[in-house]
């Protein structure tokens, strides 16, 4: 089980990601709404820039025009990009053909009730899908207004994605061990779950807590734990 801890916006939250054990640090780009966690994307590339070998830095934006997109990724030199501007298949495609060399592209859906998302026109251009089973939309994720948990339909989706999945929405150390159990997917990702109460920086005893349930859930053999070979993919 891969964990990317998401919302980095210091060399001490990297610090407490990385003792930890996370596997890849998210870094948000490109402002759309409202949230103390963006940073510049020169920013991003320096905090990137400083970390150790097999730990991947990935871009968050909710921009939704490419050539703004590749104009962050040029700044931060970070080419592992996560999508959530509800991009179409051509723009998407475009991006793809405009990332560097290993580049990859991580497309965010949003489950609903009794709907599952069909990306299967994206799945040749992107590498995984980053699935959050919490809000139902875009523009409910800053809200914190939902408390219900699309996990289910999440490991429905998970069975028949042919890429690597990452779950993600509302996971905290309270959640993680049921979600793990019931989604199996190659990943997940947490941000607002694993910050202190004031939601500044990241919460080491919360970030501890989760990546070691989420890494050895119980009631469920490591066998049964979605895996990969593919270490870049989050």
């Amino acid at each position: 089980m891969k964990v990317k801890v998401c919302g980095i916006r210091s060399a001490e939250d990297i610090q407490t990601a990385l003792d930890t054990d996370a596997d890849a640090i998210g870094f948000f780009v490109g402002q759309v709404h409202k949230s103390p966690d963006f940073i510049l994307p020169s920013t991003a590339g320096r905090l990137a820039a400083g970390l150790p070998p097999f730990i991947t830095p990935v871009l968050v934006t909710h921009l939704n025009n490419v050539s703004d997109i590749i104009d962050i990724i040029g700044k931060s030199s970070i080419s592992t990009i996560q999508l959530h501007g509800n991009l179409s298949v051509d723009q998407v495609k475009e991006l793809n053909d405009h990332l560097p060399p290993g580049g990859k592209i991580i497309l965010a859906a949003y489950l609903t009730p009794g709907e599952t998302p069909d990306l299967v026109e994206y799945y040749p251009f992107i590498s995984a899908v980053l699935l959050d089973a919490f809000n139902e939309s875009p523009e409910l994720i800053e809200t914190g207004t939902h408390e219900k948990y699309f996990w289910n339909e999440a490991a429905e989706f998970v069975k028949k994605c042919p890429l690597p999945v990452i779950l993600a929405g509302g996971l905290t150390p309270a959640n993680i061990n049921e979600a793990v159990i019931t989604v199996k997917p190659y990943a997940v990702d947490a941000n607002r779950g694993l910050k202190e109460e004031s939601g500044g920086n990241c919460c080491e005893y919360r970030c501890k807590a989760f990546i070691k349930t989420a890494k050895n859930p119980q009631g469920l053999p490591k066998t049964e734990i979605a895996v990969t070979d593919d270490l870049t993919t989050v």
